[in-house]
């Protein structure tokens, strides 16, 4: 499968959906401390202004998990605007993973690739934008209802659209409080990209996936770390999910075969990203 880079600006699309010009889009996506952007509304969210990330996480008492979902409607395009100027830098690294699944045979006809609390799907955006026209696969994007899984519904709805990818069979699963994803086909590649230091059960997480993946799946992952001490308290950065890191790379350990990086580069740097096969 050739991939070649389909290109549009970084920020084509949030100037369509939020009717922003690119130097407003960069300055509200830069991440800066204590800064309150005025973010706009769109047809899927409300505008939110005058509010740093830490205020809307402290405007409700955020102690189930319902609250804690509810946090990334609450904040509106915040994530929107983060997400895409954080990616838009590392394009080359997207690319450099879809060809090396390329080149070891991962991607292929009718496989089902799926990005996990995708955010605005950086991953999977890039690979719309650089497989090939002909190319029939299954590509699923999850997370929780939020403004930045609605924008990249959205983004790539239209990269299909204007790429005529009539191969490629779109789906969306929304993660809910009392139920992870089901996916209606067993899974060949799985994305998780700092996700799991937001959820409330990475072992819950993984489990789920384990169950409905091939053997011989790819599976790339990180998990930030975060040390636990007496005087955390919870964030969108979750205790529950810190607690549970050991118990989640037991979990993997057990059910996949480290492809990358090292064993001992994995344990100098717990942060880096690790590339895993389905045992």
């Amino acid at each position: 499968m050739e991939l070649k880079l389909w290109s549009f600006e970084w920020f084509t699309h949030l100037c369509e959906y939020y009717n922003v010009s690119p130097e407003e889009a960069l300055l509200l996506g830069t991440r800066a401390d204590g800064r309150k952007p005025n973010l706009p509304g769109s047809i899927s969210c409300k505008s939110v202004s005058d509010k740093t990330y830490e205020d809307i996480w402290d405007e409700k008492e955020r102690k189930d998990t319902q609250s804690v979902f509810d946090f990334y409607k609450d904040q509106g395009s915040w994530s929107v605007f983060r997400q895409c100027v954080r990616h838009k830098d590392m394009e080359k690294y997207h690319l450099d993973i879809m060809t090396g699944l390329t080149q070891t045979g991962a991607l292929f006809q009718n496989m089902h690739i799926c990005e996990y609390g995708a955010g605005v799907a950086p991953f999977l955006t890039t690979l719309m934008k650089c497989i090939d026209t002909n190319a029939k696969m299954t590509v699923t994007i999850t997370d929780v209802q939020s403004e930045h899984f609605e924008f990249a519904k959205y983004r790539l709805n239209d990269i299909k659209e204007k790429r005529c990818l009539d191969g490629i069979d779109l789906i969306f699963e929304e993660i809910l409080p009392e139920k992870l994803p089901e996916f209606n086909k067993k899974l060949n590649v799985v994305l998780c990209f700092e996700v799991l230091e937001h959820v409330p059960s990475p072992v819950a997480v993984i489990n789920n996936m384990i169950d409905r993946m091939e053997k011989g799946a790819v599976y790339i992952e990180n998990f930030i770390k975060h040390e636990v001490n007496e005087k955390d308290v919870d964030g969108p950065d979750r205790l529950s999910a810190r607690k549970e890191r050991e118990a989640y790379y037991e979990v993997v350990n057990n059910n996949f075969n480290l492809l990358f990086p090292t064993k001992e580069q994995s344990e100098v740097n717990p942060n880096i990203t690790r590339i895993w096969t389905k045992k």
